[in-house]
């Protein structure tokens, strides 16, 4: 019995710097000039809620005893002030990369790089901002920012 043997040759892409996940970050520096780093490591995207406010009503002075097991709430919620967020991590880093991109934490202007017309301004929380180190030599940086614009939310 004879045996055909069928082959094709097929080309993968490896994309090595997880280009999905990469964020362009610029940031006015102390010298009055823009400096770039594109963050390489994942991100985590978030909505951070910064404010909200319940209102609460008793009609009655005997509550709970006033409503029945399945009535609806006396509580709610009347507004919800909210916006996105991203945990921003980097990519192995050296002492001297790391020493550079601290600055991020003291620019009064950050951005967000989209395409060449696209820059999204962003604030950092610099209470988030953390440096991390394995051995003496490799270091990681994690910090949130959020962006400037809320997201539309019904009021109650």
């Amino acid at each position: 019995m004879a045996y055909a043997v069928a082959s094709e040759t097929k080309t993968f892409k490896i994309d090595c710097y997880c280009s999905e996940n990469a964020l362009t970050v610029t940031w006015l520096n102390y010298l009055g000039g823009f400096d770039y780093w594109r963050f390489t490591a994942n991100k985590d995207k978030n909505i951070e809620i910064r404010e909200s406010a319940e209102v609460k009503k008793n009609f009655f002075k005997n509550w709970p005893q006033s409503y029945g097991t399945f009535a609806d709430t006396i509580r709610k919620q009347t507004y919800r002030d909210s916006n996105y967020a991203y945990t921003v991590r980097s990519q192995n880093l050296t002492q001297a990369q790391v020493d550079a991109l601290a600055f991020i934490k003291t620019s009064p202007l950050v951005q967000i790089i989209n395409s060449r017309t696209d820059r999204r301004t962003v604030i950092v929380d610099t209470d988030s901002f953390r440096i991390y180190t394995d051995r003496d030599d490799i270091f990681t940086i994690t910090f949130n920012i959020s962006y400037t614009d809320d997201i539309p939310s019904q009021t109650a």
